[in-house]
């Protein structure tokens, strides 16, 4: 499956750390032949949750055309809030 990181995602990612930035994307790109296996699906919506520690990544993925799209990125406490 093919990573694409939308741009609110990369803006998230930014905000953070350089390791915990290194450490998001490794396991971002490492899920990337199986990502069913590592995800979750959000109640009531179409869009996945990734657990990366304290960290949560958004997900929307088309499996038709191979695509894992990379929402949003944040500490667990305030993903959900936006």
């Amino acid at each position: 499956m093919n990573v694409i990181i939308q741009p609110t995602a990369k803006k998230d990612l930014k905000k953070l750390p350089n390791e915990i930035v290194a450490v998001i994307l490794k396991k971002i790109y490492s899920i990337k032949d199986n990502p069913l296996r590592f995800i979750e699906r959000l109640k009531g919506s179409q869009l996945w949750k990734l657990r990366i520690g304290d960290y949560r990544a958004i997900l929307f993925l088309k499996t038709k055309e191979q695509e894992n799209h990379v929402l949003k990125v944040g500490h667990r406490k305030n993903i959900y809030d936006r």
